[in-house]
């Protein structure tokens, strides 16, 4: 049987990094960098644009009275206790208002809101009805469960006679 060399296979050019390669290569770099800091970006603005108020200057004007009367709320020694449970998809909040010596409070429009501590896209509010001597209560439509703010406010007409603010938890459902 006759051997019959295989035909030598092409000679290989060697590889050659030219300039073109390189600068392919970093601009398909940076590319994805400026795409993923632009996703990054867009993301973190959307969920919490980083405005708490319209006018920092304006607010600031009214920053000493705002503490003088805060001082007063404090001086009166009022007291709210809050209970926030889960129900079904939303969760029920029940405040009692009780003065220094224990007392209920009553007559006042009162509001709860529960802010969310990384954006205010999730914040919530309500009026509280109430219901007996002291006690008002409302419900929240689906909300999800997390660590949230609540911030209650009492009003007399138009002045804020009471303002709490604590931090709350609702578990899930």
């Amino acid at each position: 049987m006759p051997y019959e060399n295989p035909r030598p296979a092409a000679p290989r050019r060697p590889f050659e990094l030219t300039g073109r390669m390189v600068a392919a290569v970093l601009v398909m770099f940076f590319g994805v960098v400026v795409s993923v800091n632009a996703t990054i970006m867009t993301v973190a603005l959307r969920t919490m644009p980083g405005v708490e108020t319209r006018s920092a200057y304006e607010d600031s004007q009214r920053y000493n009275d705002e503490i003088a009367r805060q001082h007063e709320r404090d001086a009166r020694g009022w007291t709210a206790t809050a209970a926030l449970a889960r129900q079904g998809e939303g969760a029920a909040l029940a405040v009692t208002l009780a003065d220094r010596t224990g007392g209920a409070l009553s007559g006042f429009v009162t509001t709860a809101r529960l802010r969310h501590p990384a954006t205010s896209a999730q914040d919530r509010e309500v009026t509280l009805n109430e219901n007996g001597a002291g006690r008002y209560e409302s419900r929240f439509d689906q909300i999800p469960a997390g660590s949230w703010i609540l911030e209650l406010q009492a009003r007399r007409g138009d002045e804020v006679v009471f303002l709490s603010r604590s931090r709350v938890s609702l578990a899930e459902h």
